[in-house]
């Protein structure tokens, strides 16, 4: 495994790119906050103003997915079929909030395009159904412009869904990968054994981020892009899938994903100005700070040089720093959007369920976003009435909603992001995993210490008067016993119970804006105290007339 040196790459970066540093002691300086926006790259006019456009939601469009489940209406090519198909999502609603649409059509592994840089999947049989003049990635670009709507190119950067080789189930992987094997991830953790390339959680190998390669590959990839489509950014998804440097060394291999963002930005500056009209910098990136410095991003310097524009920040989370990330882009033009996943949710919770998605946004909007996004929710099937609400918090105001406290693990398979039933601290990235997620949690046999657990509400209670019909407040155990729980001190009636579930009435009164102190402990000391009772869920249900 390479473990870099620090001071050494940052000048060997510096003097690849061009750059100055001015001694050591630049080089070796970390700072913990981009205390003012210092962008080491020019901006061109109307960069700016482009990166202030309003975003009320920002959809990450899963569109190979999509595409593959494109059910043909007959023998021939029917173009107006695929587009509705394909675009459908943005007409479902004429009044919808979605402002931007990150189309996710490679993992920059294969391209559904013609490409001088990837091998492309456009000879495979999906396409048959497509009329042969037809490039679907510059169909759904320009129609979604004409909709008076951003269209972002997302790339994840690490994914391998997609890839021929692992649809079809045959190995060996993909060519790109494995002529240049030293670009890859080595996943035997014994320095001095072989290689190992596969990845213990999914059938393929992923790229390592600290190789040039691999870095000169994703830019060229993305500034084909580009060049060939008017897209007005590209979006580096960085949470589907991690890691993507060396699993232990992350943060000290920081500098090199740095130097990846970098480089793209520099493509990326050049092509705008050869076409005269910006290109954006969109990534996704976990959803709280420290989440990012295990993953090996540097999101304080990113902000601090000007090199992302639009951070997009979890995947299958109810919870986000807003709060944090809001402070690091203070001064800066940098935009922040809080993101959850609406297939692979936070553990044992369906998100498609708009009670739930309502708690989730309404606190979010309440931390103070630029915008909110979305993370495959474009799916045949899916209650597209998000889209009308989630973009506005007035629009959720007086509307049914759930407010839960986060689980941990889940959601992918168990090697990469344990289940808290089987849980241990996950070593290989942070983004998926909810690690931070208070619940579950086990209740004291004997009743002396409390289980302290914040439970954030967006909506007013109190000042809802007439127009709140119930809360409640209830918790699901992992066996029925007899609890008590507190909001903000004070202790609540004694609950019906219902199988599992425990369901506290709760006076409006006690509830306050924004985090609330939910304690729980047994009613009584445990005689048999062998036993041990979890709290899985916390969740406050809020009901409207």
């Amino acid at each position: 495994m390479t473990r870099t040196n620090r001071r050494q790459f940052l000048k060997n970066t510096a003097t690849g790119l061009g750059l100055a540093l001015a001694g050591d002691s630049v080089a070796d300086a970390t700072p913990t906050s981009p205390s003012s926006y210092e962008p080491t790259v020019d901006l061109p006019p109307g960069h700016l103003d482009a990166v202030a456009r309003r975003r009320r939601i920002f959809v990450n469009y899963d569109a190979l997915a999509q595409l593959f489940d494109y059910k043909p209406a007959g023998d021939q090519p029917d173009l107006d079929h695929i587009k509705d198909h394909l675009l459908g999502l943005l007409d479902v609603y004429g009044d919808n909030h979605i402002d931007t649409v990150g189309w996710c059509w490679s993992e920059g592994n294969e391209a559904p395009y013609p490409s001088k840089v990837l091998p492309t999947l456009l000879d495979h049989p999906i396409f048959k159904h497509v009329p042969e003049e037809i490039d679907l990635v510059k169909l759904c670009c320009d129609e979604t412009r004409k909709r008076g709507k951003e269209a972002f190119f997302s790339l994840r950067v690490n994914g391998g869904d997609h890839d021929r080789t692992y649809i079809e189930k045959r190995m060996p992987k993909l060519d790109i990968k494995f002529n240049n094997k030293e670009w890859l991830l080595n996943w035997n953790t014994d320095p001095s054994g072989p290689p190992q390339y596969l990845a213990p959680y999914h059938p393929n190998a992923f790229w390592n981020f600290a190789a040039q390669g691999t870095r000169d590959l994703k830019v060229r990839c993305l500034r084909e892009v580009a060049e060939n489509y008017e897209f007005d950014g590209v979006e580096v998804d960085y949470a589907r899938m991690c890691p993507v440097l060396q699993p232990g060394y992350q943060w000290e291999n920081r500098d090199a994903l740095t130097a990846f963002m970098r480089s793209l930005r520099l493509a990326l500056l050049d092509v705008a100005k050869k076409r005269g009209r910006p290109v954006l910098i969109g990534a996704r990136v976990p959803e709280t700070i420290v989440g990012c410095h295990f993953d090996g991003i540097d999101i304080e310097t990113w902000i601090r040089d000007g090199l992302v524009d639009v951070l997009t920040i979890g995947c299958r989370c109810m919870e986000a720093e807003i709060e944090s990330f809001r402070r690091l882009t203070a001064g800066t033009p940098v935009r922040v959007y809080p993101c959850t996943d609406f297939v692979h949710p936070t553990h044992d919770y369906k998100p498609g369920e708009a009670k739930y998605w309502r708690g989730i946004y309404a606190n979010w909007w309440h931390q103070g976003p630029d915008g909110v996004a979305t993370f495959n929710c474009t799916y045949t099937g899916q209650d597209f009435s998000i889209y009308r609400e989630i973009g506005d918090p007035k629009s959720m105001r007086f509307l049914d909603k759930v407010f839960a406290i986060e689980r941990r693990g889940g959601g992918h398979p168990p090697e990469l992001t344990p289940y808290p039933d089987d849980w241990r601290t996950p070593r290989l990235a942070y983004s998926n995993t909810n690690m931070l997620g208070q619940l579950p949690v086990t209740l004291d046999p004997v009743a002396r210490v409390d289980n302290m657990l914040f439970l954030y509400v967006a909506d007013d209670l109190l000042g809802a008067g007439d127009r709140l019909k119930s809360s409640k407040l209830r918790v699901k155990l992992s066996r029925p016993v007899a609890i008590e729980a507190r909001v903000n001190a004070a202790l609540l009636p004694s609950p019906i119970l219902k199988e599992n579930w425990a369901e506290f009435g709760l006076n409006p009164i006690l509830s306050a804006v924004g985090r609330n102190l939910v304690t729980l402990r047994y009613k009584e000391p445990l005689a048999d105290d062998d036993k041990t009772t979890t709290v899985e869920k916390v969740e406050l249900h809020v009901e409207y007339v």
